[in-house]
């Protein structure tokens, strides 16, 4: 007999990018007991990522003032105190997402630019080979992401804005 765990670990992971760079992934884990684990994604862990990474770090670049910033229509995307921040920060005018002035069109699958290219990209090339540990899988994640270059970010950007703009 051999033991098997009930549920596959598994890593929760954010990560946003312009045209111009891409932010070091962010993994969601809690501190318990026997160590960090993944935990849930939810609107106040959401709220602080928020806070702590993405917003410094446009503003430090100087460019949150020029930022649209897109999210799919996931439930703490929405949550009142994420879209308070979110208005707070880029206006109503400069977010797409669900509950917001610019929407998503009904019955639309999200057609963010993550979703449509980071990370398929991201599972193409990061399951490459077997992988054993979460901490294997959050270091590939990582090393693939660090090796996008600004002129990808460009064309993905411009091939994407083309085809929402049609």
């Amino acid at each position: 007999m051999q033991k098997l765990p009930l549920h596959s670990q598994n890593v929760i992971v954010w990560c946003g990018f312009t045209a111009a760079f891409i932010f070091d992934p962010f993994f969601f884990k809690e501190i318990c007991p026997s160590g960090p684990v993944t935990c849930t994604f939810i609107a106040t862990r959401y709220e602080s990522l928020l806070l702590s990474y993405p917003i410094p770090a446009l503003q430090q670049r100087g460019c949150v003032d020029s930022t649209v910033f897109m999210q799919d229509g996931g439930p703490p995307h929405i949550a009142t105190p994420v879209k308070q921040l979110l208005n707070l920060h880029f206006g109503n005018d400069r977010i797409i997402s669900r509950h917001f002035q610019t929407a998503w069109p009904p019955r639309s699958p999200d057609l963010n630019p993550c979703d449509l290219w980071l990370w398929g990209y991201l599972k193409d090339v990061v399951y490459g080979g077997p992988i054993t540990k979460t901490g294997e899988l959050k270091c590939r994640i990582t090393q693939h992401i660090h090796n996008i270059t600004t002129k990808t970010l460009r064309y993905v950007v411009e091939i994407l804005f083309c085809a929402f703009s049609r």
